[in-house]
């Protein structure tokens, strides 16, 4: 059976819970707020396949046919608006919906944590729309998408690159009909911190609607935006306590600092999205601030689902080098803040806002000043060289 004796080496990606078929295995969450694997050991018959299932005991053949990169956004300004970057995802999701397909990605519960969830209909699909930074539920999606392959739908999966790994490892063979996207991802913030932040700056007040990178502000500069039933709430995201905590590295999952899946050979998605941090140098004549996307393409069946919905982006193809560039995160993970230990040492026996405003005060400022006139300026005199279509 499966034992997590080491916080760097599980991902809470829940396949063996999805594989396990007594249902022996449960998610629960440590005190920092993460989910991981117990065994009921009443229902446990010893058959290892949690253990093989798991994405860190497993080498992959990678579908990397290619390294097709564009830069691009969707022409449709309000679908661009309500969504993450260049808002490609809702563009890849729509196509599947209309081709009879099935979408799984990350929604909202009821109490404004992540779980994944799914969507048949554009209304369904509207819970998916926006980044969430939180580690989602997988549940049982895993069998869910299973399910659907096997009954011959399209399934669109929208997931971090190790829950992608996570539900290859489960499904133990490749399906024409399913694309697999992942996004270029920081580390995962603890659910933990996430709720005791809203109790803490929204006390007595019921939470409608959450959106993590709001562009009232622009691109540059996400919002964290909170409407409850007494305020609207919007803040610059990195001068936040939950985000400036977050970059500093004091509360991602543990695996998340040495991520053994940002690379060619454990990255198995078909497509990895992103924002297009660093276009000033590659891409700054298509920058409006209203939001642009990296599309990284690896093989033919993300190429495919790229030109199903390119008519409805405005693009250009740079080199991977360039894009890269920009975002490192790709590649390279965020390690512990050097006073993460010291933070969950504190958590529990302190009061949450002399706690946050201890460790999470931002020293945002002069970088966003001078970040803002250099894309102004480079916007300005660079001569527009791209397809709108």
């Amino acid at each position: 059976m499966i034992n997590v004796k080491n916080r760097l080496k599980c991902s809470g990606c829940s396949a063996c819970m999805n594989i396990c078929p007594h249902d022996a295995i449960s998610m629960k969450p440590d005190k920092e707020g993460f989910i991981y694997p117990v065994i009921d050991k009443n229902k446990c018959i010893n058959c290892n396949k949690c253990i093989r299932v798991c994405p860190y005991n497993n080498e992959w053949e990678p579908p990397h046919d290619m390294q097709k990169c564009i830069v691009g956004y969707n022409l449709n300004p309000d679908e661009r608006e309500a969504g993450s970057s260049g808002a490609i995802f809702s563009l890849l999701a729509m196509q599947t919906l209309e081709d009879g397909g099935v979408v799984f990605g990350a929604a909202y519960d009821k109490d404004f944590m992540v779980f994944h969830s799914k969507a048949e209909t554009p209304e369904q699909l509207k819970s998916l729309i926006g980044s969430k930074y939180l580690q989602s539920r997988i549940e049982t999606s895993y069998r869910q998408v299973q399910e659907y392959l096997q009954n011959n739908r399209k399934v669109l999966f929208v997931g971090t690159t190790c829950q992608i790994a996570g539900l290859k490892g489960y499904l133990r063979k490749d399906y024409d009909q399913l694309l697999c996207v992942d996004f270029v991802c920081l580390g995962i913030p603890s659910p933990l911190v996430w709720k005791d932040y809203l109790v803490t700056y929204f006390p007595g007040e019921t939470i409608i609607h959450v959106n993590f990178k709001s562009k009232s502000r622009g691109w540059h500069t996400f919002s964290l935006a909170i409407d409850t039933d007494k305020q609207h709430f919007s803040k610059d995201g990195k001068s936040t306590f939950f985000f400036s905590g977050y970059f500093k590295g004091l509360y991602s999952r543990p695996c998340c600092s040495d991520c053994i899946f940002k690379n060619n050979k454990n990255r198995i998605s078909d497509i990895t999205l992103s924002d297009s941090w660093g276009c000033e140098e590659f891409a700054a004549e298509m920058d409006d601030n209203k939001g642009l996307s990296n599309i990284i393409i690896h093989n033919d069946k993300g190429d495919k689902a790229f030109l199903s919905i390119k008519n409805k982006i405005c693009y250009k193809q740079v080199e991977f080098e360039k894009i890269i560039e920009g975002n490192k995160n790709y590649y390279y993970s965020l390690p512990m803040g050097s006073r993460r230990d010291e933070f969950w040492s504190e958590y529990d026996g302190s009061e949450k806002k002399v706690l946050f405003r201890k460790y999470c005060s931002s020293n945002y400022g002069i970088k966003k000043v001078y970040r803002t006139i250099k894309l102004s300026l480079k916007g300005l005199f660079r001569k527009r060289k791209y397809d709108c279509f």
